[in-house]
């Protein structure tokens, strides 16, 4: 883990480097170690679905946007320096995989057949489509879920708008990340410069963990 965070400092450079010409690709450099540091963190399943579709694993992690996975790579790492423990539950997602997710899930869907009536009464088949399956969603579970350490990713986000994520279904789907509207990166040297800037969430003062303590 030291060693993807030594790496992250070089994403951040990476990134400032990409921004100054924006003419040119983003560097390899820097997807790659936007994805390894994603990977390094714990991932399983949220437990929500009827069964475990295993979309936090590499496959699904590599699948993310180029541009979502260096900015939640630089938030969820802003977030555990500051605050502690998250854990990835869900990145990109097949539409079968989207299927997969919707068995047993509680409320809306997207992917689950829905019927919509159109002209003249009649009735058709509609799937909606994720933005999981567009690779710029990423489900996230801050400690061990309770409702103040998702708050406080919230907050976190929301305090720190520099990191480009957003968590538009706030309580409907909490762990729901998405990139931010409009967003436009930061130029930053490196993680140092980050963390300086970063405002902690008000209401934690503890460290999260992954288990609950007795």
């Amino acid at each position: 883990m030291l060693s993807v965070l030594v790496a992250m400092a070089a994403l951040g450079a990476a990134h400032a480097q990409a921004n100054d010409r924006p003419s040119t690709p983003k560097p390899l450099l820097a997807e790659t170690l936007a994805l390894k540091f994603l990977k390094s963190l714990p991932r399983e399943w949220s437990g929500t679905s009827a069964r475990d579709c295993e979309t936090y694993a590499d496959k699904n992690i590599d699948r993310l946007s180029p541009a979502f996975a260096m900015s939640a790579a630089r938030f969820l790492h802003a977030f555990v320096e500051t605050h502690g423990h998250v854990t990835i539950t869900s990145a990109h997602r097949t539409a079968q995989e989207q299927a997969c997710v919707c068995e047993g899930e509680k409320g809306p869907c997207a992917g689950r057949p829905r019927i919509v009536k159109i002209k003249r009464g009649r009735r058709i088949v509609r799937r909606s489509t994720s933005r999981h399956q567009s690779g710029i969603a990423l489900d996230v579970r801050a400690g061990t879920g309770t409702d103040d350490e998702f708050g406080c990713l919230h907050e976190f986000a929301q305090f720190n708008p520099q990191f480009g994520v957003r968590f538009p279904l706030g309580k409907r789907d909490r762990p729901h990340m998405e990139p931010a509207a409009n967003h436009r990166p930061v130029r930053v040297a490196g993680i140092g410069m980050i963390r300086s800037q970063v405002r902690p969430c008000a209401r934690l003062n503890g460290t999260l963990v992954d288990a609950p303590v007795d």
